[in-house]
């Protein structure tokens, strides 16, 4: 399943009124503060993502299942809430 947070629906909105209006410097000041939360946003969204899946890896290679288990269901928690 590939999961679209609503930041991301923004995200792409904003790129295409950026777009249709001939550049990021055209959009209002409101949707390029919009555009900087997102951006933010989605920041802190991925790199909680790479750290819990790089933990889950270390938990595995560690043998530690029920670790691992916790690793994985923070993800799920997290990846579930992008839909």
């Amino acid at each position: 399943m590939i999961g679209i947070h609503p930041v991301h629906r923004r995200l792409a909105e904003l790129q295409l009124i950026a777009e249709r209006r001939g550049g990021y410097d055209q959009l209002t000041v409101r949707e390029q503060m919009d555009l900087h939360h997102c951006l933010q946003f989605n920041a802190k969204l991925v790199r909680r993502l790479d750290e819990l899946k790089q933990l889950s890896f270390i938990a595995h290679q560690a043998g530690d299942e029920s670790w691992q288990y916790e690793i994985c269901r923070q993800i799920d928690e997290l990846e579930a809430k992008m839909i």
